[in-house]
């Protein structure tokens, strides 16, 4: 059973806050039953925790996607474990779904139509899809690793003054994946303009990142670290052009070692 929570203010296992009001999430709707429901198989599969806010955001409880039938357009998650906050939600006419899995946040609307059923012998709510839902990170790209041996540094200047040398994971032409060392504000939505980084002999590039991923990665020697995921925005013509040039050498070089 999914472990509740009536105050979305505290931290019960880390419920995911909800995308501020106002920022543009066009370009990331998911609006067909099809796309909608191989979201939502994909967080039953894995048994994501859900935060659920209802009531204008005075209730929140914390639930799993249990199945969904893009069929017939429905979908079945746990209830909670408080019989006020099941009954208070039963008569709510807006909840709002909430989760990060690998830190891709997904977020979407109901508006009522919820019912409590029986799934496999035990409670659980029932609803038809949303009419959309928010899916905040795409790989348009592929990516590649950097190398190891000569790793690249975005050179990020933080509102706080500070600039930040951040070792890449990856690079596409849309965005790369970088290492972040210490105890930074950095959030999800943030964008940061006037980023370097010296490609070599490809020379320094300047670019606009968006945050768009942050999770916490274990890596081989057992140490935990922050990876976030960024995309380029507004990125030049010129950019775009030397950054394919260095990512095409890269796979040169890849395919070499590969036959050597």
């Amino acid at each position: 059973m999914a472990e509740q929570e009536n105050n979305p203010s505290q931290d019960a296992k880390s419920p995911v806050a909800l995308i501020p009001e106002g920022v543009d999430v066009s370009s990331y709707l998911l609006r067909t039953p099809m796309e909608i429901g191989f979201v939502l198989r994909s967080l039953a599969q894995k048994s994501d925790l859900v935060s659920i806010y209802f009531d204008h955001g005075q209730f929140a409880f914390l639930s799993t996607i249990l199945e969904c039938d893009p069929k017939t357009q429905r979908f079945w998650f746990d209830i909670s474990g408080v019989d006020a906050i099941n009954r208070a939600f039963l008569r709510s006419t807006h909840a709002v779904f909430a989760v990060a899995p690998e830190g891709v946040r997904i977020q979407f609307v109901l508006h009522g139509g919820v019912t409590e059923v029986a799934y496999d012998e035990r409670p659980a709510f029932e609803a038809h899809f949303p009419d959309d839902l928010i899916k905040l990170q795409r790989r348009e790209y592929f990516r590649l690793d950097t190398p190891i041996g000569r790793p690249l540094i975005c050179k990020l200047r933080h509102p706080n003054g500070k600039v930040l040398d951040l070792p890449l994971h990856d690079i596409s032409i849309g965005g790369m994946g970088l290492w972040m060392q210490g105890q930074v504000e950095v959030e999800q939505l943030d964008v940061f303009p006037g980023c370097r980084i010296d490609l070599g002999t490809f020379g320094m590039v300047e670019l606009t990142l968006e945050i768009r991923s942050k999770r916490q990665v274990t890596k081989r020697d057992g140490t935990v670290q922050t990876m976030l995921g960024t995309r380029f925005v507004d990125l030049p013509r010129q950019t775009e052009n030397l950054l394919q040039r260095y990512i095409a050498q890269l796979e040169r070089e890849r395919h070499q070692l590969l036959r050597n």
